[in-house]
């Protein structure tokens, strides 16, 4: 497992480690949560790499769950009867949140995370009893407040680990690149940032969280079929062929090629100057693969675009086709917008 998921695993459970030490060990709600995290362990143990396992946990709806365990097993805890009328001290109920933030790993040195537990050990040593001290806890919102800020953390964590995940050795004037290409899962976390920041209850986080998944898994939907019609469905074959040279690649390349600029009116350099397949390609393509590229003299994005051209122009006459910019256009999300501004609408939706 990549070190990377470990410690978002850990983090994922060190949130949640307070309820489970304050809880029975057969609560349903407990059973339930550790279910959970023992499903996205599986799943991290089995994915090739970051950017999959946060791709197949999204679909799975694992990080709503995440949250959504915050308010069930909240709720539990406020249940659950004292075991005798002694009235317990603030240091008492203080050790679960104290063992709590030992357990989280990286996500300790996180500025807001630190200053909420913080200032939930002042509330400790200022409160006089320990009823004292939950009331404090609830006027000043620190149980919400935990929550809140791990769950941010988590969330940026993930969107550095995706932007970054397998080697980042392609270098532009802007920044190294991952090879992952997704502005809609980068939209989702720096979305989920905001929501989460935003909730003013851990009911709230939970149902925002909901949305936000169900929004980014249709994007998600809509762009590994935009990037198949407009890109991988010629691509594909013509990477077979410059492998194999057959006559069926050649044909398939040829036919697919054409079929892509008569229905959506471009051309191989529009196509390649559209900022969604240009990510996708110089990210992905390029990207996942550059070690054997790099064993093949082909050093850049740019030379393998020019390399694939020249088995392109053994497969059709007319590479480049006039172009026709009316039909250059695509439905998204009940609207047409312009194939150049697919990128950013992902980005946005």
């Amino acid at each position: 497992m990549e070190p990377a998921l470990r410690d978002l695993l850990d983090s994922c459970r060190g949130g949640l480690k307070n309820y489970f030490d304050s809880l029975p060990e057969d609560n349903k709600e407990v059973l339930n949560a550790k279910k959970l995290l023992s499903e996205m362990e599986t799943l991290a143990e089995s994915s090739k790499d970051y950017s999959a396992f946060m791709a197949d946990a999204q679909n799975k709806n694992y990080f709503t769950e995440i949250i959504g365990f915050y308010s069930k097993l909240g709720n539990e805890a406020y249940q659950l009867k004292p075991k005798s009328n002694r009235i317990p001290s603030p240091q008492e109920i203080a050790k679960g949140y104290h063992l709590s933030f030992e357990s989280l790993g990286e996500a300790k040195k996180d500025p807001n995370v630190a200053k909420i537990y913080n200032r939930i050990f002042q509330v400790e040593n200022e409160s006089t009893s320990g009823p004292n001290f939950i009331l404090r806890m609830e006027e000043e919102d620190l149980f919400l407040g935990m929550s809140k800020y791990h769950l941010v953390y988590v969330m940026r964590n993930g969107l550095e680990k995706l932007l970054n995940s397998g080697n980042p050795e392609i270098v532009t004037a802007e920044k190294s690149l991952g090879i992952v290409s997704s502005p809609q899962m980068e939209h989702y976390f720096q979305s989920m940032q905001n929501k989460m920041n935003e909730a003013k209850t851990v009911i709230e986080m939970e149902i925002l969280s909901f949305q936000e998944a169900e929004n980014s898994r249709f994007s998600n939907l809509w762009d590994s079929c935009f990037l198949f019609a407009v890109f991988q469905s010629f691509l594909s074959p013509l990477i077979s062929f410059r492998m194999t040279g057959s006559k069926e690649h050649k044909d398939d390349t040829k036919q697919a090629y054409e079929f892509v600029c008569e229905f959506y009116g471009t051309n191989w350099n529009e196509i390649f100057e559209n900022p969604r397949i240009w990510d996708y390609f110089e990210r992905t393509i390029f990207g996942g693969g550059k070690e054997i590229f790099k064993e093949q003299g082909l050093t850049s994005a740019k030379e393998l675009q020019h390399h694939l051209r020249g088995y392109l122009e053994q497969c059709v006459q007319d590479v480049d086709r006039d172009t026709d910019p009316s039909k250059q256009v695509v439905l998204f999300r009940d609207s047409e917008i312009e194939l150049s501004h697919v990128y950013e609408s992902l980005k946005k939706a």
